[in-house]
């Protein structure tokens, strides 16, 4: 594939392509993948056979794709194979590298309105390894003529192995209705109950968990990886997404809003952001070997 950069610290080695300004995989200095390896084929693949794609201007689905806000109708058109319009346009657009070295990139996404999605914005993300450190920070400018609610994702793709466990406190999740729209929020069952490391049901996931205290781990006993995940506090919620039949992916989501927020009461946690105005979050993944 072209336009490939590869970044190395001691420990770990990370590929990353401006194409949807992806991170294509992730590897431990003692071989294994502690980010789902590549699943393109050359330089054809999407943003889902990556191991990692940034959500911005918001994450998840919008419901109806449509929302009122200070008194102005918006509307979107779908950009998935469902009939929503997913993710917003970071994870379909290229980026441009605008700085590159072994152990660090900076990539940057310039948007105008059109009739595809209302939002207008410049989104820069900035990515560095350091020892067992990868370090993901997502920044968003509003470049729209009016104020508008943005929130941040990221959507990193997990190997899922038989014995794996996850650990990640929180204090409630949201049920999906038939178009994987959240529905009803309620308190964990014992079987999501992630506050002690367990491993995940047998059962597919795409929940969004609320009250997040930003910090996860997952244990690989097979590969002999131990991933930590911290998170700035815009990032309050995470989703949870594993299909079946073969669970081979676990995809552990921090997000700065609830999953459909454009229709929830404040919004779920989308940020009002005026014309210029900001936001940004950073997650910090640790890779260590256990015995």
């Amino acid at each position: 594939m072209d336009n490939i950069i590869v970044m190395r610290s001691e420990d770990l080695r990370v590929r990353v392509s401006p194409r949807f300004g992806t991170v294509l995989d992730g590897y431990h200095r003692n071989g294994r993948p502690f980010l789902r390896p590549f699943a393109g084929q050359g330089a054809s693949f999407a943003p889902t056979d990556t191991a990692c794609f940034p959500m911005v201007p918001f994450s998840n689905r919008v419901g109806g794709n449509a929302f009122a806000y200070e008194g102005r109708e918006y509307s979107f058109e779908p950009n998935d194979a469902s009939p929503f319009y997913l993710h917003g346009e970071g994870w379909l657009s290229d980026w441009t590298v605008t700085e590159s070295a072994s152990d660090a990139i900076v990539l940057t996404l310039r948007r105008t309105d059109d009739a595809r999605s209302p939002y207008a914005y410049e989104a820069t993300q900035r990515l560095t390894l350091d020892g067992s450190r990868m370090t993901m920070r997502l920044e968003v400018e509003n470049r729209a003529r009016h104020a508008m609610p943005f929130g941040l994702g990221f959507h990193p793709y997990f190997p899922r192995t038989p014995q794996m466990t996850l650990q990640a406190s929180a204090r409630s999740w949201w049920t999906e209705d038939d178009y994987h729209v959240p529905d009803r929020n309620e308190p964990l069952p014992d079987t999501v109950d992630f506050s002690k490391a367990r491993q995940l049901p047998h059962y597919g996931l795409n929940n969004c968990f609320e009250g997040w205290d930003r910090f996860a781990a997952l244990n690989w006993p097979e590969n002999g990886l131990l991933a930590t995940i911290e998170a700035d506090s815009v990032f309050s919620r995470y989703m949870l997404f594993s299909p079946p039949p073969d669970f081979a992916f676990l995809c552990f989501e921090p997000m700065s809003h609830t999953a459909n927020g454009f229709h929830h009461p404040n919004f779920g946690g989308l940020i009002k952001l005026a014309p210029g105005e900001s936001m940004s979050g950073e997650m910090r993944i640790t890779v260590g070997e256990i015995s």
